[in-house]
């Protein structure tokens, strides 16, 4: 594919600190490397934009709303609550796939009470074939809840986020890691992995869920409670008293803790984050 020109992001509008842009977007025609995947006469639009939801208050609650394409959160030393998204329209009709093009939309809001982000994703058209949309969210460091929801083909990737994590995410997966209260994070197919930072712990109910794939949690070296751990094998590397077999393993973890449960329709593997 033929590479992108650059695109200037729209002004975002000023509305206490609400910023919802339309998308911007040029159209192109797919290289020759792609001749054998799509018709001769396909063609791309491409765009993309930029959001800050200013009025966030670091450590309040993030909720972010995304489909159509891959999301990735990153939590680090920042003071505002950023996004970016980059999307491709595949097709033949230059009209339809334009019209897609800038229906899509992004949306960032913050206040002392917390942020939101979500994008706008309209359905397909006549003369397009794919639409896919990617989603990078930066958010200040600090404890938080985070709420994430993800449909699609698309995969979720939470790196660094601390306090209570929840991700639902689609077909492609999903991946989180941090220094975690709680952890609950699924995926309708794809593999899942959590992380938990090697001198944390959870300390209330976790839940990792792979009912299409593998499912991976490593936790800190200091866990407590009552876990179970199910799927077509099992792997438990720390030492569970209780039930111990080859698809499912349940008991005691450790003194203390809470309760964790991973399930997987194949393998389903615990370590310590070591």
């Amino acid at each position: 594919m033929a590479s992108a020109r650059t695109v200037s992001p729209l002004r975002p509008a000023t509305l206490a600190s609400l910023a919802v842009m339309a998308a911007v977007g040029a159209l192109l025609p797919l290289a020759r490397a792609h001749a054998g995947d799509a018709p001769a006469d396909e063609s791309t639009y491409e765009g993309g934009n930029t959001a800050n939801a200013t009025g966030y208050v670091k450590g309040k609650p993030v909720s972010i709303t995304h489909s159509s394409g891959n999301l990735s959160v990153h939590c680090m030393d920042t003071e505002t609550l950023s996004t970016r998204m980059q999307y491709v329209v595949s097709g033949t009709a230059q009209d339809p796939m334009e019209a897609t093009g800038k229906g899509i939309g992004l949306a960032a809001y913050g206040d002392s009470n917390g942020g939101r982000i979500s994008t706008r994703v309209p359905g397909k058209q006549g003369g397009v074939s794919d639409i896919e949309v990617t989603l990078s969210v930066s958010i200040p460091r600090a404890p938080l809840t985070l709420n994430i929801t993800n449909s699609g083909s698309g995969w979720v990737q939470v790196q660094d986020c601390d306090g209570t994590v929840n991700v639902h995410a689609g077909a492609g997966g999903a991946f989180a890691s941090g220094a975690m209260n709680a952890a609950n994070v699924t995926a309708s197919g794809g593999d899942v992995k959590v992380v938990e930072q090697s001198d944390a712990v959870f300390k209330s109910p976790t839940t990792v869920s792979a009912p299409g794939g593998n499912a991976t949690l490593l936790l800190g070296t200091a866990q407590g409670g009552k876990i179970t751990v199910k799927g077509a094998t099992v792997s438990v590397g720390p030492t569970v008293m209780g039930t111990n077999t080859a698809t499912l393993v349940s008991g005691d973890l450790g003194l203390g803790g809470t309760t964790i449960s991973v399930s997987a329709k194949e393998t389903a593997t615990v370590n310590n984050n070591q």
